[in-house]
Formats: C-alpha cells, structure tokens, sequence
C-alpha cells in the first residue's frame, strides 16, 4: 500500500546519522521544526566509535547532551606506548584535556531521545529529486510519495543521494582499513575499567602484516 503524498517541510534533513540528528537537534534547540528521513527502517550506527576531544564536547554541551555521554564513557586519562617485542613501555603521556571514545550507537540513542516524536522518519529512501524556481525542492520517496522542502539539507553518508544531486564527486577508496570491537563485562573496577588497567589508550606498533 502507497503512502499519500505527504504535505510539505520547512527544512527536511536527508540521514539520520550523527550528523543528520546533531542538525535536527541543534534546530530543535531554537525551536525551529525539521523533519528527518532515514532510509533505513531503524537507528543504524555506520563505524564503532571515535575519539572524542574538548571541541567535540562543546558541541555536545550546546546541544545539551554533553553531560549524558560523559556519564556512559569513560574518562581517558593518557597514551600509553607499548613495545611488541618486549613489552616495554616506549612513551606515556598524560592527557591535561578532556577525551573519551564515544561509542556511535549510543551517541545516535541520545540525540534521538531528545527530539520530538515523529521527527524521524524510518523506511523513507530518496530515489530523485527535482528543484523548482522558487528553490523548493520535491523528494520523490521509493515507495511513490512525494515530500516538498523549501530546505534540505544532506546528512546521508558517503553514498549520498543528495551529494549526486548536487554533483558532489564520487568517493574514493583511500585503501586503508580498521577493524575494532567491543569485549562485554560484568564487573568493572574503581575506575570504570574492567580489565584492571589504568585508564589510558594503549598503542601496540609493529610490522604491518603482509598483504
């Protein structure tokens, strides 16, 4: 079953990543409405997590989520550099400012939660769009329905459909990669740790593996 066509948005956001949410949040925080479409039919976190230094917290604060994300993260305190071979510390270094690894999933979880309900929208993929004189723009939806915005903005990743519209160049593959996970436990320390290590980054150099 078709949807009927939907009436039109003062400012309509295309993706609901971090990006997309931060933009509808800060709006949100004026008091100005946006609408968010997110292909996908729930929050998908696109990567792990990221380090997160003061900036980054201040833009947090003035969105007022800032102190949330504090209370699920831990504090890390310095680097740690740590030798392969012999497992020797080759350099430490104290952080004098504020950082953490922020986990995306739980960042998305957190600036959803303060927008009003109803400003994103699930299963709402973009196939085309067409511009009109006046700079209104129509989003032509996979499943038939139309959206007008007078405004949009595109927050949909490294695919976007807005980027193409715009004639943004395609990406390319930069030929790195990172592979990085999470261990659960049950039974962290005094310093919010579970594996009863300062809580520090720890940096392991050796020989790239061979391709």
């Amino acid at each position: 079953m078709q949807r009927q066509e939907e009436s039109g948005e003062d400012i309509v956001i295309v993706g609901a990543g971090l990006a997309g949410l931060a933009a509808a949040l800060g709006l949100h925080r004026k008091g100005v409405r946006s609408v968010v479409l997110e292909s996908s039919p729930s929050l998908r976190a696109s990567g792990f997590a990221f380090a997160t230094w003061p900036n980054a917290f201040r833009a947090l604060d003035a969105l007022g989520v800032g102190d949330q994300i504090r209370k699920l993260h831990l504090h890390i305190q310095g680097l740690r550099v740590m030798s392969a071979s012999t497992g020797e510390i080759a350099k430490e270094v104290d952080f004098r400012d504020e950082f953490s690894c922020v986990r995306r999933d739980v960042l998305l979880q957190v600036l959803a939660a303060e927008l009003p309900t109803g400003t994103i929208r699930y299963s709402s993929k973009i196939v085309s769009i067409d511009e009109h004189g006046d700079g209104a723009k129509t989003l032509h939806l996979a499943d038939g329905s139309t959206l007008r915005a007078k405004v949009l903005v595109g927050c949909d990743g490294i695919n976007s459909m807005v980027g193409r519209w715009l004639g943004l160049a395609k990406p390319s593959h930069s030929g790195r990669s990172a592979t990085r996970g999470l261990a659960p436990a049950t039974t962290p320390t005094s310093t919010g740790s579970t594996h009863g290590l300062p809580p520090k980054t720890m940096m392991v150099p050796r020989r790239a593996v061979p391709r």
